[in-house]
């Protein structure tokens, strides 16, 4: 729980996925502001649908603690809903304008942890897509049979001699 008695979800995205201070005047006061952005990664199927290009735009956005500086922690409050957002597209691709000139909007209500379960889900599924049957020393195996091949392929030209056997 946090100091003020609401709980918060974190979410923790790739800094490509976030677009922070981005600059903007407001229509009424004229005043130059910022606002933040973050976009879902592909694959991140929220109650059955692929939400992946979705976009919101969070208060906050902090460097991540944990996973190092291409990170970034996204605080959300856990009962309010994230509105995320993305613009209707025509048969070719192309926004389609509103009435007033901008690009229509189509908008879905989410809860912070369900975003959170759904982000968790698609990277497991990408990490098991990925994963290589092969062990890490069957791999250095190779890496080192290769490296002996060429070695020798070039008549270990000003190559120094390996301490280490492949076993």
């Amino acid at each position: 729980m946090a100091a003020n008695g609401r709980e918060k979800v974190y979410l923790t995205f790739h800094r490509s996925f976030v677009r922070e201070g981005i600059r903007y005047t407001d229509a009424h006061t004229g005043e130059e502001r910022t606002f933040n952005a973050v976009r879902l990664p592909p694959g991140t199927l929220v109650d059955g649908r692929d939400m992946g290009g979705w976009e919101f735009s969070p208060l906050f956005v902090n460097p991540s603690r944990l996973k190092g500086e291409d990170w970034r922690d996204v605080p959300l409050v856990a009962g309010h809903e994230v509105w995320l957002h993305r613009d209707v597209l025509d048969a070719d691709g192309n926004p389609i304008p509103d009435t007033n000139g901008r690009n229509e909007q189509e908008t879905v209500k989410v809860l912070p942890v369900k975003i959170k379960d759904a982000m968790a889900e698609a990277r497991a599924a990408w990490a098991r897509e990925h994963a290589s049957a092969r062990t890490l020393s069957e791999r250095a195996h190779e890496a080192r049979s290769a490296t002996d091949a060429l070695a020798t392929a070039q008549g270990r030209d000003g190559l120094p001699e390996r301490q280490g056997t492949c076993q």
